[in-house]
């Protein structure tokens, strides 16, 4: 909360926001090879969700303190590709990324790109929200 307290307060009157989360929803994992896509399933991202759910609790008490106003909002898919299982998962521990999948799918998906070539598709749904500064007098700290 105080970095959003913050960002309002550096913000100039007509200033705005852009606000890039992930959805609470788990990405989803494909492989993509020359005239097929095979979708093999879900990343379980349930404690992420929950973590997506409480910034955005965060970001609607700023709205609904009038701080903030929601000019715009979209949805889009992130998509992240890998050439290997490997590389994905070494890709995500470097970030410091949770990777809880199945078993099974990983043996899939490493199966399917060692029989047949192609690439591994990580599908990440987000929301991008645009939101105004408000200036209503809010510029103290709010606890």
């Amino acid at each position: 909360m105080h970095a959003l307290n913050r960002i309002h307060q550096c913000l100039r009157k007509d200033g705005v926001l852009l606000d890039i989360h992930p959805q609470p929803e788990n990405s989803r994992i494909e492989i993509w090879q020359e005239g097929a896509v095979h979708h093999l399933g879900e990343i379980d991202q349930s404690e992420d969700n929950m973590e997506i759910g409480v910034a955005r609790a965060v970001l609607a008490s700023f709205v609904d303190r009038s701080m903030f106003r929601v000019e715009d909002r979209n949805h889009f898919e992130l998509l992240e590709h890998h050439d290997t299982v490997q590389s994905w998962q070494e890709s995500w521990a470097k970030q410091g990324y949770r990777l809880v999948a199945e078993p099974e799918l990983l043996d899939s998906a490493h199966d399917l790109l060692t029989a047949d070539g192609g690439e591994l598709v990580i599908r990440e749904p987000v929301q991008a929200t645009l939101l105004n500064r408000v200036d209503a007098n809010h510029d103290e700290v709010l606890q």
